[in-house]
């Protein structure tokens, strides 16, 4: 697979479907400063919402609303090689959409879900019934711990040769694994990958009007898309990748402990890559896989914005004086 070092910022990679629907989408760029101080805020929200519900227009058509995607054997067959991880506190509707893209598009994976003190009845009932069905293992953590100290627990159970430590606000879609196996496969020297998706706080994010608006069956189409006409280069080195689906080498990760549980959620993907880089190991974006991403849909749901804002900016200061940055 091809890389590249430094891509243009700003770009959503090429997206074409077979009959020329889609030529080219850019993500979305703040009007110029000169624009916002000559016009009224209210035009200039008017401005923003009428440029995504563009956007949201262009990324959905030829999306099928209603159609369901059967899973390719050699796709199926790359989920084997993952220990999917996934920690859950409440937020039940996000979390059923998300296991029931488990059920379906990761049947040979060794599934582990852990709930990390969930207070809602229906969300312990959602995860026995779906580990129930499926043989998935359960972890129950009676109080909150956060996201790195769920994540960790997790992992130690794994046994597959890849982690993948998912967020229970996704939808996984029938093709995210072999490209993510491949990029493993093809370079040793790529320790973390992550895919595409709609949110995500970097450059992976390419679909982010449609974060809140997509179907399961959209989001699948999208997927294939991605699939059939591969955007290039596939992968693309980041500083780091988001952690609502990091992957990364199971050895790799027992090498490092983890993430840091001085960080107990934002911030704890940006300095484990920091410390995987050290390590001489890439962090790369393959851009051919497609994890959707509601974002902010479980552990944010008990804390408003300024306090994640807060917790951010206390996260960028512990990794600055951890890792003199």
């Amino acid at each position: 697979m091809s890389s590249c070092k430094n891509p243009q910022p700003g770009l959503v990679p090429s997206v074409e479907t077979r009959s020329g629907g889609l030529a080219e989408l850019r993500t979305a760029r703040d009007f110029s400063g000169i624009v916002k101080k000559a016009l009224p805020k209210v035009v200039i929200e008017s401005m923003y919402r009428l440029r995504r519900q563009v956007r949201r227009r262009l990324l959905s058509r030829g999306l099928s609303r209603n159609k369901v995607f059967a899973q390719p054997l050699e796709h199926m067959r790359a989920s084997a090689s993952m220990s999917i991880i996934v920690p859950i506190h409440d937020a039940p509707l996000a979390t059923k959409r998300c296991l029931a893209s488990l059920e379906r598009n990761a049947t040979k994976s060794e599934i582990i879900l852990l709930d990390d003190g969930s207070k809602i009845v229906e969300t312990a009932y959602i995860i026995r019934e779906f580990s129930g069905r499926n043989g998935w293992k359960v972890i129950w953590n009676a109080d909150t711990r956060g996201h790195s100290a769920a994540s960790v627990s997790g992992a130690r159970v794994a046994t597959r040769p890849y982690l993948c430590l998912l967020n229970s606000d996704t939808v996984v879609t029938p093709w995210c694994w072999r490209a993510i196996e491949e990029a493993f496969e093809i370079d040793s020297t790529i320790g973390v990958a992550g895919p595409s998706t709609s949110t995500s706080g970097n450059e992976q994010a390419i679909a982010e009007p449609c974060r809140l608006f997509w179907n399961d069956s959209q989001i699948c189409a999208f997927a294939e898309r991605l699939m059939i006409a591969p955007p290039q280069p596939v992968t693309v080195d980041l500083p780091w990748i988001s952690g609502f689906a990091l992957f990364i080498r199971r050895s790799l990760w027992e090498q490092l402990g983890g993430f840091n549980l001085h960080l107990p959620d934002y911030g704890n993907e940006i300095e484990l890559c920091k410390r995987v880089a050290k390590l001489g190991y890439r962090t790369v974006w393959v851009r051919s896989s497609y994890i959707h991403h509601l974002g902010r849909q479980s552990y944010a749901n008990e804390i408003g914005d300024h306090e994640i804002e807060a917790r951010i900016l206390a996260a960028y200061q512990y990794i600055g004086q951890e890792h003199g940055q």
